[in-house]
């Protein structure tokens, strides 16, 4: 019973911190054709390594998108 309670709350904890009116993130395939006319929140990519990091942008008729990709961190200490 504690496990689902759990569950639940992780549910709604996500659903509250997902920004309104901001779609679900969608995956980005190579060579796909995007329409991004403004960064709305960029990617954060204060990690080291490759990890899929999350953008959202507005497209030119002004809808908003959550676009996953895989990126290079830019913190790793030991390069160059």
């Amino acid at each position: 019973m504690k496990v689902l309670i759990a569950l639940g709350c992780f549910a709604i904890t996500g659903a509250a911190l997902a920004a309104p009116g901001v779609p679900e993130a969608q995956d980005y395939h190579y060579g796909q054709k995007l329409d991004i006319q403004r960064v709305v929140q960029p990617a954060d990519l204060s990690f080291c390594g490759i990890r899929e990091v999350e953008m959202v942008n507005e497209d030119s008729a002004g809808q908003l998108h959550r676009l996953r990709y895989p990126a290079w961190g830019q913190f790793c200490v030991n390069e160059g």
